[in-house]
């Protein structure tokens, strides 16, 4: 958390528009993390703050999809299992932020004959769009091939449960006068430790990411027609 932009609780109602009553009733419900009220001390004493991008982005999620959906409808679309063979909309993944021709490529995707991705695809795009600039391309490369090996069923299980974070890491290994850097990507929690030599590039929070992807999903569930295009798609 400490390497995220954070927002005081008062300028996320400023931002939103919403209540004090709203926020803590869609905590109480399971739509914004626990792990996202985080206690600081100021000059005035404690006082909550968000990741700023993560609550903004949620918040807006859940305002646009209230009028449709029941909150516990909500609640349970982001606290249910994800099948692995799910399908995500392209064009819902496309609007995620930083999302571009360069991120779908990285991850092999043609965009072209697509018209959805599996779960392992939509986790690699939104994985990328968050590292691409800070990752080389052949870090990236090893960012998807990595999320298509290793995510499968039970690990995705795993991620809502036990909050883990896809991190991107270099270290330079020297010896006998070579020196060379070495990459890394690596699923875990984020509180994992590393030794002193190992320099952190990059995470995403595979969580919120997951959440994200399956609120698109539902979103996309409830719009007219849904269900014609879905039998469409897998025609």
């Amino acid at each position: 958390m400490d390497e995220e932009q954070l927002v005081a609780k008062k300028e996320v109602l400023q931002l939103t528009g919403i209540s004090y009553g709203q926020l803590y009733r869609w905590k109480r419900k399971g739509l914004i993390p626990e792990a996202w009220f985080v206690r600081r001390a100021t000059f005035t004493g404690q006082e909550t703050f968000f990741p700023r991008e993560k609550i903004l982005e949620r918040i807006e999620r859940i305002k646009e999809m209230k009028d449709t959906h029941p909150l516990d409808d909500l609640a349970d679309v982001i606290t249910q299992q994800v099948n692995a063979k799910l399908q995500v909309s392209l064009e819902r993944i496309r609007r995620l932020k930083g999302v571009d021709a360069s991120v779908l490529e990285a991850c092999d995707i043609d965009a072209a004959p697509k018209k959805t991705l599996s779960i392992q695809d939509a986790l690699c795009v939104g994985a990328v769009s968050r590292l691409k600039s800070s990752a080389r391309p052949e870090e990236l490369d090893l960012v998807q091939r990595t999320l298509r090996a290793r995510v499968d069923g039970p690990l995705l299980e795993r991620i809502p449960v036990d909050r883990l974070d896809l991190q991107l890491l270099r270290k330079r290994i020297s010896g006998g006068g070579i020196s060379a850097e070495v990459s890394l990507v690596i699923i875990a929690p984020p509180d994992s430790v590393f030794d002193p030599d190992v320099v952190t590039v990059g995470r995403v929070d595979l969580r919120d990411l997951l959440e994200r992807i399956k609120l698109d999903v539902a979103a996309r569930s409830a719009e007219p027609g849904a269900g014609r295009r879905a039998s469409e798609e897998e025609s």
